[in-house]
C-alpha cells in the first residue's frame, strides 16, 4: 500500500499516522488484492477532529470521512465506512461471477517484434498460420513469406516492408460472460490493461481494456 498522510490546522503526530496506516492495511487486507493508492487528511475544525481517507484500487475508489471530538475515534469511524464499501464491493464482484453454461471460444496470442537479421530460407505462405493470426491480409504474388529457424516464431514481409518476427503463444480460453461481468474482471486484475471474453448474448469474442481517461473500453468482433 502506498499511503500518504498529511494533517492540517494542526500538528503532525507520529502516532496518529501509525495508527491510521495501520488500521487501513488491516481493513484492506479483508478485501483488497493488489496496488492501493490511499491518501489520509486529519484536520481540526473548531472541535471537531476530522479524518479523511480516499482509495484508489484498480478502476474504483472509495472515500470515508468522518469528525467527532477525538481524531482516534475519528479514524475509525472513516474506516467503518471504508470497510462497508469495500465488503459491498466484494459482495457485488461474489454475485456476479461469470456464466459457464455457455460455450467458450478459444484464442491465440503472440508478440510481434523486429526482426533481428538473422538467415532463414523464404517458403510459401503459411495459410494456417495465418488463419490463427490474423495479422497481415493475404499476401498477393510478390508478398515474402519467411520461417524463421526458431519452430515457435515465423518471421513475416509484407509488401516488400521490413520483416518482423511473429512469436507464436499459446491457445487460450475466452470465457463467457455479459459485459458487466467482463468488466468486473478487469476490476480485479490491477496488472493488466485488457481482458478478452466470449460474449454470452453474441457468441462473439470481445475485448474490453482500460482507458488512459479512466473508462473502459470495448471491442467486439464480427
Amino acid at each position: 500500500m502506498n499511503a500518504n498522510v498529511s494533517f492540517r490546522h494542526m500538528e503532525s503526530s507520529a502516532s496518529l499516522r501509525e495508527y491510521a496506516v495501520s488500521k487501513l492495511e488491516r481493513v484492506c487486507d479483508k478485501y483488497v488484492q493488489g496496488k492501493i493508492d490511499a491518501t489520509v487528511v486529519m484536520s481540526v475544525e473548531k472541535h471537531w477532529h476530522i479524518a479523511d481517507f480516499t482509495l484508489h484500487i484498480k478502476n474504483f475508489t472509495v472515500k470515508g470521512k468522518e469528525r467527532s471530538e477525538d481524531m482516534y475515534s475519528s479514524i475509525d469511524l472513516a474506516l467503518e465506512k471504508i470497510e462497508k464499501q469495500l465488503r459491498r464491493h466484494k459482495d457485488r464482484l461474489k454475485d456476479h461471477q461469470p456464466d459457464r453454461n455457455g460455450h467458450s471460444r478459444m484464442f491465440r496470442m503472440g508478440v510481434v517484434a523486429p526482426f533481428d537479421g538473422g538467415m532463414y530460407e523464404e517458403s510459401e505462405f503459411d495459410e494456417e498460420f495465418a488463419e490463427d493470426y490474423e495479422l497481415y491480409p493475404a499476401p498477393s504474388e510478390d508478398e515474402a513469406v519467411a520461417v524463421a529457424e526458431d519452430e515457435d516464431a515465423r518471421v513475416v514481409q509484407v509488401n516488400g516492408g521490413d520483416a518482423v518476427k511473429v512469436l507464436r503463444n499459446q491457445e487460450y480460453e475466452a470465457k463467457p460472460m455479459s459485459l458487466e461481468e467482463a468488466v468486473m474482471q478487469l476490476d480485479l486484475l490491477s496488472d493488466r490493461e485488457f481482458y478478452i471474453f466470449t460474449n454470452a448474448v453474441s457468441k462473439n469474442i470481445n475485448i474490453v481494456y482500460k482507458r488512459h481517461d479512466g473508462n473502459v473500453g470495448l471491442i467486439e468482433t464480427a
